[in-house]
């Protein structure tokens, strides 16, 4: 397969176990560009959060990570290339596809979920998380705009859209695999 697939945001939308479901199917090769977000927190000795904090204040930082992962996305043989971040500004001729999920039901799943492992600090309830969520999401949409110019909520710069808010696993599979072999054809 000769196409790059970016399938993105975000967290808790199903992405990791999704991909790795496609992967399985049809022998792709994929990466996780987080990675190198990852990396560059280790290497400063912050956990991810502390290191988001760096990266929102800092709009060289951004850039850095930005062409650090444009020249690995690249260079790289993988098919999809899972991340949180939207690639389609840097990379125009990616397939985007973006994994959705209301605001309610990413707040419900991180509160139940059992480990976030140490980028989140716990919240207390729901409704704490959902309002952690929208302020994180709305610095985010700030920051984005004023680096990249890009509104990543403008969903036209998306490929395909799937909204797993209330689908099963098997049903957000079953989408992602009709629109996965569409492109194959």
């Amino acid at each position: 397969m000769s196409l790059k697939i970016s399938v993105s945001w975000p967290a808790w939308s199903w992405k990791s176990s999704l991909i790795a479901a496609i992967v399985k199917k049809y022998w792709m090769e994929t990466i996780d560009v987080g990675q190198i977000f990852r990396k560059r927190a280790v290497a400063r000795w912050f956990t991810i959060a502390e290191y988001d904090k760096i990266v929102e204040n800092n709009p060289q930082e951004d850039r850095e990570i930005e062409e650090e992962t444009k020249q690995f996305i690249e260079h790289c043989s993988s098919d999809i290339i899972v991340s949180r971040r939207m690639w389609f500004h840097i990379l125009p001729n990616i397939i985007s596809i973006r994994l959705d999920v209301s605001p309610q039901e990413w707040a419900q799943r991180v509160f139940l979920a059992a480990d976030r492992g140490n980028q989140e600090q716990p919240y207390a309830n729901v409704e704490e998380a959902l309002v952690a969520n929208q302020n994180r999401m709305s610095r985010l949409k700030e920051r984005l705009l004023h680096v990249y110019h890009v509104d990543f909520t403008d969903t036209s710069h998306y490929t395909k859209i799937i909204d797993t808010t209330g689908k099963t696993f098997d049903q957000n599979f079953e989408e992602l695999d009709r629109y996965i072999a569409s492109l194959k054809k």
